[in-house]
C-alpha cells in the first residue's frame, strides 16, 4: 500500500486578478485500488476550476471501477477511448448543470493508480508525471506544450484522444509516483534535460516513511504544504498542484 498526499494551492498571478485556484486535485482508496487524480484547468476558459473538479472526481471513480479491466486490457487504446469518453460525459454534464460549454471546462488530466502488483495512468496536456525505481527518477509522461510553452492539450480539446499517454507496468521495484502541473513543474522539472529535480526524490521517500494514520494536518503534512505555499509557488505566477504516491522502498 501507498500513502499519499495531494495539494493544490492559489498562484501569485491569480492572487493579484483575483481569478480563483484552477488546479484540482484528487486521491481515493476502495476496494485495494488506490487512485490518485489531477488537473490543471485553463486560463483561457471561463469555468475551469468546476471541469478540473469534475475530471478528478470522475477519474478517481473510473479508475477504481475499473482498475483490474483497464490494467489487464491487451487493447490500448479502448482503454484511452473508454477513460476519455467517461471523463467527457461527466464534463458535459456539469456543463448543463452551469449553463456554459463543454469548453469552457476545459482542463488538463494527469493520473495514476496502483492495485496488488500492477500500476496504470493517463496524461493528456501540460505537467508531469515521474516515479521513482529502484531508487532511480524517471519521468513517464513529459509535458505536451506542442511547439509553445504556454499552448497544450485538454480533456475537451479535439486533439485529445490522440494527444492522450497510456502507461501501465508492475511495481516492482517502485517506490513512488509524482504527478505535477505546469505551475509546479516550473520547480521539480526541467524542460532543458526533460528530468526532475532531485527534490522528487526526497518527496517522494518523505511521503513513504511518514507515520501511518496520519490526519489532515499533521506535521508532515504541514510541512509538505508549507513546501508548496512558498519555495514552489513563489517559482511562478502560476497556480500549483501536487500528487505524490510513496511508499517503504523493498528489496
Amino acid at each position: 500500500m501507498f500513502k499519499e498526499f495531494h495539494y493544490q494551492v492559489r498562484g501569485h498571478g491569480h492572487l493579484r486578478d483575483g481569478t480563483p485556484v484552477q488546479d484540482r486535485t484528487k486521491y481515493v482508496s476502495r476496494d485495494g485500488v488506490q487512485a490518485l487524480c489531477l488537473a490543471d484547468g485553463a486560463g483561457s476558459a471561463s469555468h475551469s476550476e468546476f471541469g478540473a473538479q469534475a475530471v478528478v472526481d470522475e477519474g478517481c471513480r473510473l479508475l477504481v471501477e475499473r482498475f483490474h479491466e483497464f490494467a489487464a486490457s491487451p487493447d490500448g487504446g479502448q482503454v484511452k477511448v473508454d477513460l476519455l469518453s467517461r471523463l467527457l460525459d461527466k464534463l458535459q454534464r456539469v456543463a448543463e448543470r452551469h449553463g456554459c460549454e463543454v469548453v469552457d471546462l476545459a482542463a488538463t488530466f494527469a493520473c495514476v493508480a496502483t492495485s496488488g502488483d500492477r500500476f496504470l495512468g493517463a496524461h493528456v496536456g501540460d505537467g508531469v508525471v515521474g516515479y521513482l525505481k529502484d531508487g532511480n527518477l524517471a519521468v513517464i509522461s513529459a509535458p505536451d506544450n506542442s511547439e509553445f510553452a504556454n499552448q497544450t492539450t485538454f480533456v475537451t480539446s479535439s486533439g485529445a484522444l490522440k494527444s492522450m499517454r497510456l502507461f501501465r507496468g508492475s511495481l516492482a521495484g517502485v517506490a513512488g509516483f509524482v504527478l505535477m502541473s505546469d505551475g509546479t513543474a516550473e520547480s521539480l522539472f526541467s524542460p532543458r534535460t526533460g528530468e526532475l529535480a532531485a527534490a522528487c526524490s526526497k518527496l517522494i521517500t518523505a511521503v513513504g516513511t511518514a507515520p501511518a494514520q496520519q490526519g489532515k494536518n499533521s506535521e508532515y503534512r504541514k510541512r509538505l504544504r508549507k513546501l508548496v505555499d512558498i519555495r514552489i509557488r513563489n517559482a511562478t505566477k502560476d497556480d500549483c498542484s501536487i500528487g505524490i504516491l510513496g511508499r517503504l522502498e523493498t528489496s
